[in-house]
Formats: C-alpha cells, sequence, structure tokens
C-alpha cells in the first residue's frame, strides 16, 4: 500500500507540473525515478494515465479520473497520519513565499508562533517581490499582495494591506504638501513598478489620479529609501513606513485621504491535494492578520 501511494504521489505530481522533470524537482527525485513510478503504476492499474508526445503530456480519459481519485484518497491518507502519527501532531515540510517587506516587518513573527503550536512542521521560506511559479518552485502556499491576475489557483483572502502616501519633510518644504488627491499630479511621484494599478493612484474616497515622476523600483526597501532622500511621495504599505512616520523623518501625506488597501491571499497551486499542515498554516495567518490592525479592514 505505502508503494502504491508513492507511485499515486508521483503522478499527481507530474499532472500538476505538466511534465516528469518538474515533477521529480518537486519531489526531491529523479526524473528517472519518477518516471519509473508512474510507468509501475500504469502497469498496477492496466491502464495508460498520459497520452505522451514529444512536446506535450496530457492526461487520458482514465488519467482524468485517476487523478480526481488520488487527490482524494491522498487527502484522505494525510488527515490519517496526521490524526494518529505522533500523537495527532501537525508535521512536515512547508514550503512558502512572500514579499520581504511583509515577511521581515510582519509574518515572521507569526510564522515564530506557528512553529510553537505545531513544532513538528518544518517551514522553508522562500522571500520574492514577484510572483513565483507555484509548482515548478515546489511552494505549497505563497503570500500574495495586491490584484490575483491567474484564476487557475486557489486563494483565500485572508487580510488587506492598508497604506499610506508619505515623503520627507525636506521634499514637501519645497514643493509644498498636497491638500487634495488632484495636487498629486503635479508633484513628484515615486512609482513602485509591481503595483498591479500601474501609475494610477487611487484613494478609498473614490479620487484617483495618474502619477508621474522620475524615480521607479520593484524594491519597496529601495522606495522607502527614495522617499527618505527627498526624490518624491511614495505610497506603499503602512508597514513599509511605520518606524519613519513614528520618528518624524518621513510624513504621512493628505492624511485625511488613504489610498486604497490592497487584497492580502493566501495562494494554493490548483489541483492538489492541500496537505493538514497547509491548512493549518492558511487558518493561522488569517487568524494571526484578523488581530493586526495594519493588516484587516
Amino acid at each position: 500500500m505505502e508503494l502504491f501511494a508513492q507511485r499515486m504521489k508521483a503522478f499527481v505530481a507530474v499532472a500538476d507540473a505538466d511534465g516528469f522533470s518538474a515533477a521529480a524537482l518537486r519531489l526531491g527525485l529523479t526524473q528517472s525515478t519518477v518516471s519509473k513510478q508512474v510507468a509501475a503504476l500504469e502497469r498496477d492499474l492496466g491502464t495508460r494515465l498520459f497520452q505522451r508526445t514529444t512536446r506535450s503530456l496530457v492526461l487520458t480519459k482514465e488519467g482524468s479520473a485517476f487523478y480526481e481519485a488520488s487527490l482524494r484518497a491522498l487527502a484522505a491518507l494525510d488527515e490519517a497520519v496526521s490524526a494518529v502519527g505522533s500523537h495527532g501532531e501537525t508535521q512536515g515540510f512547508l514550503r512558502l513565499t512572500m514579499p520581504l517587506t511583509l515577511a521581515e516587518s510582519r509574518v515572521i513573527r507569526m510564522i515564530s508562533e506557528f512553529l510553537i503550536r505545531y513544532p513538528r512542521v518544518q517551514v522553508d521560506l522562500s522571500i520574492s517581490d514577484h510572483a513565483v511559479h507555484l509548482v515548478a518552485d515546489q511552494i505549497d502556499v505563497a503570500l500574495r499582495v495586491g490584484r490575483l491576475v491567474d484564476s487557475g489557483l486557489i486563494a483565500r483572502k485572508i487580510g488587506v494591506a492598508k497604506r499610506v502616501a508619505v515623503a520627507s519633510p525636506a521634499y514637501l518644504d519645497r514643493h509644498g504638501r498636497p491638500e487634495l488627491v488632484a495636487d498629486l499630479a503635479t508633484h513628484n511621484c515615486l512609482s513602485y513598478s509591481l503595483l498591479s494599478t500601474g501609475p494610477t493612484w487611487r484613494f478609498t474616497n473614490g479620487g484617483e489620479v495618474k502619477i508621474m515622476g522620475n524615480f521607479k523600483t520593484d524594491s519597496p526597501n529601495a522606495l522607502r529609501a527614495a522617499a527618505l532622500s527627498g526624490i518624491g511621495i511614495a505610497v506603499n504599505a503602512t508597514w513599509l513606513f511605520e518606524n519613519e512616520l513614528a520618528d518624524g523623518t518621513l510624513e504621512r501625506v493628505l492624511p485625511d485621504q488613504e489610498p486604497e488597501p490592497m487584497p492580502i491571499h493566501a495562494v494554493l497551486p490548483s489541483g492538489r491535494y492541500v496537505a493538514a499542515r497547509t491548512r493549518a498554516f492558511v487558518d493561522f495567518m488569517a487568524d494571526a492578520f484578523a488581530r493586526d490592525p495594519l493588516l484587516h479592514d
């Protein structure tokens, strides 16, 4: 039974990754081993699970049916192991990815609390401000800030990123303090190139402005540094500027008109069975975000 389950996991990984090479990487096995496991599974079942060509790998009709059944079976197996293994403790490897500043300012301390509650879970955290490919990079859960563009993923909204417009007092002394959202059009505005709304800043009161400026970056830390250097006005998550707003090195711009918050989702690869440790992590993060005033509505 254990050998059959291993072959089933290899089959699901190949189907999710659309290939043996990516599946082998995710499973930590050689491509040859994964290929042999799937071939053995096909012999056990007496049917072809994949239609193979030189350029593609497609599930057969029987393969599609077995894939759905495999997801259910592996999920049930994971639940059973979690229920009785190590006195019912949730356990196993959990590979995560999330943006740098969200991780550093908020989530790592939440992970610390998560690991106290689930000491047999092992976390592997990959930091990236760019959206990574969940299957190819073997990711169990991604935390993503902003509008989701890939509808093929499983996503659960767990919070929001409250945002703020800031600038250095020196910049504002030189160029004046905006009183209306429309005033931002005449200022040097710093662009964050990963912002899902592009060069348009939207505010909770319904106002919006198309910004212009001479500085653009894909790094939140560089954006903060540019604002501190007096280059212009920046908009990003409030947590990015917490310390600077507190010590006065940055000043809130348009304090009565907040930029629209960005949704934060926990994103999982579609089609895969969801392990108990993964569900536990997402539930834990949703609860932790709900207790943080900068991470919920």
